[in-house]
């Protein structure tokens, strides 16, 4: 079974497309050299429910094949750089380790 590493990348005092920028071209090829890195997905937000400036800039998702890779990564000098390269940014993150996906069915 596939390990998925969830993460909540908090705002930091750049604006929201300058940080979505800094993700998606500056972070990515970080992220990308984690060993044993399948899949990696990001969800960047808009505005928030009432149009003003969200909270969080988005949420990603790194899986891997199982827990034992995961561990792999999270304990390697890349994911070290990639820690690292956040935290320079001034954004803070949350990280949860989702051991079980429920697709819900709509009726």
């Amino acid at each position: 079974m596939t390990m998925k590493i969830a993460i909540i990348l908090f705002r930091n005092a750049q604006p929201i497309e300058e940080q979505h920028r800094w993700w998606l071209e500056d972070h990515v090829p970080l992220a990308k050299k984690m060993p044993g890195l399948i899949s990696y997905t990001i969800n960047l937000v808009g505005t928030d429910e009432s149009g003003g400036d969200p909270v969080i800039a988005g949420t990603d998702y790194l899986e891997f094949a199982d827990e034992e890779a995961a561990m792999i990564a999270y304990n390697s000098p890349e994911w070290k750089a990639a820690r690292q390269h956040t935290a320079e940014s001034g954004a803070k993150t949350i990280r949860s380790w989702v051991r079980k996906t429920n697709q819900i069915p709509l009726d």
